[in-house]
């Protein structure tokens, strides 16, 4: 196989092609070109190519070598592979800071939540509910103190 081909061009799909569509192109050119099914000269090179061109594009991290080493504005693989590996990088820091945010919005819920029967059960004079009255207003007092120590080491 020569080393200017495109693997995704030689098993015939997208570069955003799934793990699947790329099995699937892989199957089908192997059952087409396979040496013992196809008599042709050319068939055995074909077939050589296509497994080729598999075993990079289904494996994930030499996927990603093989689609940083073929961007264009990089001649260096090494700073390709860097490149990939801070795009990564940054995206996992997006998804991270994602789920912080909604995490502190759940807890700033929480707490408000709490306030509000917090007061509420305060509007209640306390000999209606007797002695359960303390206990009542320390746990939700410890609850929303949780929820602000949550909320500052989120």
């Amino acid at each position: 196989m020569k080393d200017d081909s495109d693997f995704y061009d030689l098993l015939g799909v997208s570069r955003t092609a799934s793990d699947h569509d790329v099995k699937e192109a892989y199957r089908k050119l192997a059952f087409e070109y396979h040496p013992d099914r196809n008599p042709a000269p050319e068939a055995e090179e074909m077939f050589k190519g296509i497994s080729e061109a598999y075993s990079v594009l289904s494996d994930p991290q030499k996927r990603m070598l093989y689609d940083a080493r073929r961007l264009p504005e990089y001649d260096d693989h090494l700073e390709a592979f860097r490149y990939e590996q801070r795009e990564a990088a940054r995206q996992k820091r997006r998804n991270y800071e994602a789920l912080r945010s909604a995490h502190r919005e759940e807890v700033v819920k929480t707490a408000g939540i709490l306030l509000f029967f917090l007061i509420l059960f305060n509007a209640i004079p306390p000999w209606v509910s007797g002695p359960w009255f303390v206990v009542v207003n320390v746990v939700f007092l410890l609850s929303i103190a949780i929820c602000a120590y949550e909320w500052s080491n989120v």
